[in-house]
């Protein structure tokens, strides 16, 4: 059962560092020369398209996380007690932990209020700034979040194969 969950983890994070990365490397560059009013409608297909995607990886990996932790012997009291951070291996889940709660705050703006907000634009001159402003927010939060997902992955390779320390 604990290669199940692990494979179930690891898949969902391909899929979701792996679309973080798709968006960056190749949508955003190859939609660079296109018109804004042919750009942000195509960002917001694949930006709903990918969030639902997203959060169910989300969702999957937190569920497998706490069981693949607990299939390593991790309990709550460990935890409470401030145990887990007695070990390499601890010290290294909570930095991992805490990269992915950052994460998941960054990615609840991006998708619940800076990107609906900066596809909501009318002809209308000011609210064209305005959310040409709320998308350059959205990308620059979108980059952050991918960098702190190729952080995570990081910690990850740490937590099994220990520290390169």
């Amino acid at each position: 059962m604990y290669q199940l969950s692990v494979f179930v983890h690891v898949v969902s994070a391909v899929v979701w560092v792996g679309g973080m990365l798709f968006l960056a490397l190749v949508i955003a560059p190859a939609t660079r020369q296109m018109p804004p009013a042919e750009r942000g409608p195509l960002f917001s297909i694949v930006g709903r398209r990918f969030r639902t995607i997203g959060w169910l990886c989300i969702a999957l990996l937190i569920a497998t996380g706490i069981a693949n932790v607990a299939f390593r012997g991790v309990t709550w009291g460990d935890v409470a007690s401030g145990r887990l951070l007695t070990s390499d291996f601890g010290r290294v889940l909570t930095a991992k932990l805490a990269v992915i709660a950052v994460m998941i705050a960054l990615s609840l703006a991006h998708d619940l209020l800076l990107g609906p907000a900066s596809a909501a634009a009318r002809p209308d001159p000011v609210l064209l700034q305005r959310a040409a402003a709320l998308r350059r927010r959205a990308a620059l939060v979108g980059r952050v979040n991918t960098l702190l997902a190729l952080l995570v992955l990081a910690l990850a390779v740490a937590l099994v194969r220990g520290l390169p320390w």
